[in-house]
């Protein structure tokens, strides 16, 4: 298993990104033992060499330990650096989201990809209860946890608080809300609340929130994807936001 001290990351996407914006961060590199069979993987090996990474030769079966579909490398690299929140103070327009107990990590993973494609800030998570950054969020990322900071908190309370005191409107998706995203009016700073796969919102964090909207849909039998409501809310957040 991966040394706790450092984050693994797995996935030929994210490995790639990794090597382009943070090499200095890379600490080892784990190959397959049939890395020279594959073209991307010879690749990886010279730009680890070319780098001076060190490179260890690891069975399938240690390396799924880390990730199950690992593609035949996992990197260690050291974690990512804290992010703050006062650093959004100043910005004009800004997007930060609050996942409320996201526990698949593919989920995870895909809503830090939209994040990054549509530029939001940061996205905070809660300590207990919730999917972390893992290899495999790394992989279905594609490169997006080395572009969007992820901030773990004990309470959603006091970090949204500080974000409403530097000008952000809170707004949480839930399928009960009378408010619509087609009619919805985006503020400069927006904070988007998504609610985990089962039980969405908890009524704490509801609470918090300035406004519920919901998703347009045709049956109210069934609701949307965690990543997939994710993407809906930000794409339109981001549409409105350019044309500020």
């Amino acid at each position: 298993m991966s040394d706790a001290k450092f984050r693994s990351i797995a996935g030929n996407h994210a490995i790639r990104e990794l090597l382009q914006t943070h090499p200095k961060s890379i600490r080892a590199a784990w190959l397959t033992q049939r890395w020279e069979s594959s073209a991307e993987l010879r690749e990886f090996h010279k730009l680890l060499t070319a780098k001076k990474i060190k490179i260890e030769i690891k069975s399938d079966n240690k390396l799924e330990e880390v990730c199950r579909s690992h593609q035949g490398a996992i990197l260690q690299a050291d974690p990512l650096k804290e992010f703050d929140l006062a650093e959004l103070k100043d910005l004009r327009t800004a997007t930060v989201l609050v996942l409320d107990g996201l526990e698949d990590p593919h989920n995870l993973g895909a809503i830090l990809r939209t994040s990054w494609l549509l530029g939001v800030k940061a996205i905070l998570v809660p300590q207990d209860r919730a999917v972390g950054v893992t290899a495999t969020v790394h992989k279905i990322a594609c490169g997006g946890v080395e572009h969007v900071p992820v901030i773990t908190c004990n309470q959603f309370a006091k970090p949204i608080e500080q974000l409403k005191e530097m000008g952000f409107w809170v707004f949480g998706l839930s399928h009960e809300a009378k408010t619509n995203l087609h009619n919805w009016k985006a503020h400069e700073k927006v904070v988007w609340c998504i609610g985990a796969e089962e039980k969405g919102l908890r009524t704490t964090t509801e609470r918090l929130c300035d406004e519920l909207v919901q998703i347009p849909q045709l049956s109210a039998a069934a609701s949307f994807n965690a990543s997939v409501a994710a993407a809906i809310a930000l794409s339109e957040t981001h549409r409105q936001h350019s044309s500020l």
